[in-house]
């Protein structure tokens, strides 16, 4: 038997696999330098000590009835995976192959186990199961494909994502998922990468298999054997539908406007810097677009109203304005048009004729049909400026020089606009000034009655000498005070400087006149009672001997308010007349419920009487309506003996106008009074018609 397994040992002593000889009674019998150096044991520590002594516990049994079948003969050799004890008490995993030992008799005298650590196979198999494991259950879609792009693996995100199961895409090409709207060119990059060893990442839009489409953002990567040969194509992607749409949620709020979906200031600002870059096209123009009178309708109709207007005109704009020409709206009810590649001026101009008149077609609003007119300021892009700023500026110049032709009409940007706007923003400037030093002064015209020729009341009027311009008109300034606010601080000197004046009258002795004042829609708020209460106190003078004129505007802007503050003005004994009547738009029905006593017929209704009829028609209507109401009357503008005349005929109880007096200073009115010069000159046959103003 010993010359047996010396015989079987003698080629596995150097071995570097580990081997070893055992008994019937399994015992070790030999065992080679490589088995002792993978369990840490030395030659002696191993001879003749029971094999089972170094086989993990829980698979002794297994291994014991292999073996004994075996040795008995019945099987011929048996692999095994096993456990093997190392001196350190640590598990080796091996793999044994088992063959039985044959004496000279034919008899199984023992056994050859060969041992082979598989340790590290083990281990790489692990990790390949975890590999795998964590690729089924990732949130990316993972797709493997052979060096011919065919499909060798897909998990089972990607059927989550795409629709299709693994049986469905295997062996075939991903080609299944594309869809017409990537472009051919990101397609090419892509393969062009891999073809240089390269990975590609980006967006792709696919298309499921229920053909619904979804964005992927994917990895692609090339795998390449030891050879630097392509083997295999690796794609890693995941679903972003969800990411890219918020994205474009926020480039639509980025970008456009959320009510029209019209482009936003910022959208606008960007596409007027790229056009200005664009030289080569012909004419290209810029349009600034206001409503007119959309306040009114938002402030009158509700914002909802006002909201669905402006809906509807950018609704007009997108159908007329064709690429690559585009609209936007800025904010409010202001939007602005890009016009490209005209041909002509001509063409421009009737380009935006269309346009306004589109517009201006009626809107249905709730139960009514509203007609909303467009104000537009247009300015050449490359032509009157290469830049936006001034662009935008020139555009609004114009926009309002179109407001001030009287709106619904369209005005080309002029370089003297810029001329008018430095002159308003000198004015605005200068009338702050004006009112620091004093520059302003009052003007007195007289208020005459008709029948006895005294003068019963005079009109305060605003003037301004400036230190340098000289004379500035009240037609130029007022506006301006208005517009920005001045008129509240110079409304109320007016009114302090005139009720100072009328108390000069008064001390002069010359009788009940009553001082007028003009009062702007901008005075006209809760505070005016207040101011009117304390500037009567602060003066001295009485109630009585103060007029307030207002215009029919301030009454039909807000009623309700023009009602309760007239009234409190009159429960002063302030007397109250409606300055230039018949130029406005008064409804009878609020004029009779109105606290006011006198009624001015405008000068415009004045000049051309009794030669124009329909004149002549106008007032003797407004004479007629006052009596009847038991309204007072003061006819404006009279210049000449037939105007006086005809009034004096159809009971006109007061005028005023140049036939009696211009305005003139305050002690020129005095003497004026005191010499009943008006009644010796328009009230006899050598009246003499004063025709100049010494303001």
């Amino acid at each position: 038997m010993n010359q047996e397994i010396a015989t079987v040992f003698r080629p596995l002593q150097h071995s570097a696999l580990g081997a070893a000889v055992i008994s019937l009674d399994y015992k070790l019998l030999r065992v080679n330098p490589a088995l002792q150096q993978l369990l840490g044991y030395t030659d002696g520590e191993m001879l003749a000590r029971s094999l089972k002594r170094f086989i993990a516990r829980d698979q002794r049994a297994s291994h014991a009835s292999q073996m004994a079948t075996l040795l008995a003969g019945d099987i011929s050799d048996f692999d095994l995976h096993i456990d093997l004890l190392a001196k350190d008490g640590s598990q080796v995993n091996t793999h044994l192959s088992v063959t039985p030992v044959i004496d000279l008799d034919h008899n199984v005298c023992g056994a050859v186990m060969l041992v082979v650590d598989v340790t590290a196979d083990i281990l790489r198999e692990l990790e390949l199961k975890k590999m795998y494991q964590a690729v089924e259950s990732s949130g990316s879609a993972v797709v493997i494909t052979n060096q011919h792009g065919l499909i060798e693996y897909a998990n089972s995100r990607f059927t989550d994502i795409t629709g299709y199961l693994t049986t469905e895409v295997i062996g075939k090409t991903p080609a299944m998922l594309r869809s017409e709207s990537t472009p051919d060119s990101t397609y090419k990059e892509l393969w062009n990468n891999l073809s240089a060893g390269q990975k590609w990442r980006g967006s792709l839009y696919n298309r499921r298999k229920n053909g619904t489409h979804y964005w992927a953002l994917q990895s692609i990567s090339p795998v390449h054997d030891a050879r630097g040969q392509l083997v295999n194509i690796v794609s890693v992607s995941e679903d972003i539908t969800a990411m890219k749409e918020h994205e474009r949620q926020m480039e639509q709020l980025a970008y456009f406007d959320p009510l029209t979906q019209l482009g936003n200031r910022r959208n606008f600002r960007e596409k007027l810097d790229e056009v200005i870059c664009m030289p080569g096209e012909r004419y290209q123009a810029l349009l600034l677009l206001d409503l007119d009178g959309f306040k009114q309708i938002n402030d009158s109709m509700g914002h909802e109203a006002g909201d669905h207007l402006l809906m509807t005109i950018a609704n007009r704009l997108n159908y007329t304005v064709e690429t690559p020409s585009s609209a936007y709206r800025l904010g409010g009810d202001e939007f602005t048009v890009i016009l490209r590649n005209l041909p002509s001026l001509d063409a421009l101009r009737q380009q935006v004729a269309e346009l306004t008149e589109l517009i201006s077609q009626p809107v249905r609003l709730g139960t009514r049909d509203i007609k909303v007119t467009v104000s537009i300021g247009i300015t050449l892009i490359n032509l009157d400026s290469s830049d936006t700023s001034s662009l935008l500026r020139n555009a609004d110049l114009a926009m309002y020089a179109a407001k001030g032709m009287g709106r619904n009409t369209f005005q080309f940007y002029d370089p003297e606009m810029n001329l008018a706007a430095r002159r308003s923003m000198t004015l605005e400037l200068d009338l702050r000034i004006a009112l620091e030093q004093s520059q302003f002064h009052l003007m007195y015209q007289p208020q005459v009655s008709l029948e006895t020729g005294q003068v019963t009341g005079v009109e305060a009027l605003i003037r301004w000498r400036h230190p340098e311009n000289g004379m500035i008109s009240p037609i130029e300034f007022i506006p301006k005070a208005e517009e920005t606010g001045l008129i509240v601080p110079i409304g109320r000197w007016v009114l302090e400087e005139a009720c100072k004046a009328a108390c000069r009258i008064q001390q002069a002795g010359l009788g009940p006149i009553r001082m007028a004042v003009n009062l702007s829609a901008r005075q006209f708020d809760t505070r005016l009672v207040d101011t009117v209460r304390q500037v009567l106190e602060e003066t001295g003078l009485e109630s009585r001997y103060l007029e307030l004129e207002i215009t029919e505007g301030v009454l039909m802007e807000n009623h309700q308010l023009a009602m309760g503050t007239l009234q409190q003005l009159r429960d002063l004994g302030i007397t109250l007349a409606i300055d230039d009547f018949g130029t406005g738009y008064s409804s009878l029905s609020y004029l009779k419920k109105m606290p006011v006593d006198i009624l001015k017929i405008d000068r415009s209704f004045v000049q051309d009487i009794p030669g124009d009829k329909d004149d002549v028609a106008i007032t003797t209507t407004i004479l007629s309506m006052a009596s009847r109401l038991g309204l007072g009357v003061i006819a404006e503008g009279i210049e000449t003996r037939e105007q006086l005349e005809f009034l004096q005929q159809h009971t006109c109880i007061t005028g005023q106008g140049f036939l009696f007096s211009p305005p003139i200073h305050l002690d020129a009115l005095i003497e004026t009074c005191q010499l009943e010069l008006i009644k010796a000159e328009c009230f006899s046959d050598s009246a003499v018609i004063a025709e100049t103003d010494p303001a």
